[in-house]
């Protein structure tokens, strides 16, 4: 029997939350580890294992940057689904190997690989978008950012959990190899792309009349915005597992508790995601960035300032309410300007933005940690947001659709 509109988008967007859920925490699931596992493998001194980690957390989604308009061409000339198998299976084989590293300089070739075959996200939104109605694209893509948000930042607490029960710092590596290995299944449930999809985007994919996007004004600035996010929310990575045991000192638990204030953004995220992108869908992209950019700047800078781990928490989970909306609401008002050939590669330039701002996050934080001291990372944060909701406002109304006209 034939599958209806809304059962097939349906259908789609729930296996894809599922897909980049997993893909994203085998990305991020060393966080809470990597401090304490750095120490482990060569490297003695506190600012070396800070700069260390930074490095070690930022290189994947660095790699994925780069690689992601690649991946935006071939999702416009393949099935998405090919790509997100060769994903998945890269993930589970690159996760795995680094339970077996000896130097850090292992872990840095293998989380460099990991990114490299990254196209998860621009597949994963390409499929989504394509198949969800317009009227309802501001929803279905904050689920996905929700799903790929919340995998990036519970990823650390499933990792510090699984470390501490079972009493290793390399056991997470092996879960999350299997994991990716499993979800591949959860791919064979997700609809292809219809004919006239397919065909439309292999036309748009094989006319190469189209300037590149980066160059388009519009397009251009929405894409800084998604960096910057994503810039401030990964730049505390490498030093909460430090900042946490300068709270509670040297615990059993501690790579847990580490892993918890850095997910718990997560954890905010998924109430408030879906529920700012129906807010963009009713009421405009913009007054929607306008009310919610400053205030996940002003919830951030009290974190340098807690006075204790369950105040850190708290202010995480504040700020994490309205970090999370910001980018699936910029993706969804460029794929309600764009044609459906057109958003595949649009979403690969957004999509190397998310990673560039994950790779600038954690080494710019991890080097401003190691300088100034563990606090300073949240004041940078904050006032990267300050000045992004600022930037906002000054540019006044912005119309999307000028940068599709010229696209296309």
């Amino acid at each position: 029997m034939t599958e209806g509109p809304e059962a097939h988008w349906r259908r789609t967007l729930l296996m894809m939350a599922g897909v980049q859920f997993v893909i994203s925490s085998a990305f991020s699931i060393i966080p809470p580890v990597i401090p304490l596992l750095v120490s482990s493998l060569g490297i003695h001194t506190a600012e070396g294992v800070r700069v260390w980690s930074g490095v070690l957390i930022g290189v994947t989604p660095l790699s994925a940057a780069l690689a992601s308009p690649m991946w935006g061409r071939l999702t416009a000339r393949i099935d998405p689904r090919r790509i997100l198998v060769v994903a998945c299976l890269a993930a589970a084989a690159c996760t795995a190997a680094m339970s077996l590293v000896s130097h850090p300089w292992q872990l840095f070739a293998l989380r460099l690989s990991m990114g490299f075959f990254g196209g998860h996200l621009v597949a994963g939104m390409a499929l989504v978008s394509n198949a969800t109605p317009v009227a309802r694209l501001g929803r279905a893509l904050g689920w996905m950012a929700t799903a790929q948000l919340a995998g990036t930042l519970l990823g650390p607490l499933i990792g510090g959990s699984i470390a501490d029960a079972l009493n290793s710092l390399r056991a997470p590596f092996l879960v999350t190899g299997a994991a990716a290995v499993l979800i591949c299944v959860l791919i064979a449930w997700v609809p292809p792309r219809s004919a006239s999809d397919s065909a439309a985007a292999g036309h748009a994919a094989s006319s190469g009349s189209a300037p590149p996007l980066a160059a388009r004004t519009e397009l251009a600035s929405w894409i800084i915005v998604v960096l910057l996010t994503q810039c401030a929310i990964m730049s505390p990575q490498p030093i909460i597992s430090l900042h946490v045991r300068e709270m509670v000192g040297d615990r059993p638990d501690l790579a847990t508790l580490a892993g918890l204030a850095f997910s718990v953004v997560g954890l905010s995220g998924l109430l408030a995601a879906p529920l700012v992108g129906r807010a963009s869908d009713a009421r405009g992209a913009r007054s929607i960035l306008l009310f919610i950019v400053p205030a996940a700047a002003l919830l951030t800078v009290p974190q340098a300032y807690a006075p204790s781990y369950s105040w850190f928490v708290g202010e995480r989970f504040l700020a994490g309410l309205f970090l999370a909306g910001i980018i699936p609401v910029v993706n969804a008002m460029i794929g309600r300007s764009l044609t459906e050939a057109a958003r595949a590669r649009a979403y690969g330039f957004t999509s190397s933005a998310t990673f560039f701002g994950a790779a600038l996050g954690p080494i710019s934080g991890g080097l401003i940690g190691a300088r100034w001291g563990l606090s300073s990372v949240f004041l940078y944060s904050g006032a990267i947001l300050s000045l992004l909701a600022i930037w906002i406002a000054a540019r006044g109304k912005t119309e999307a659709s000028a940068a599709a006209r010229s696209f296309e």
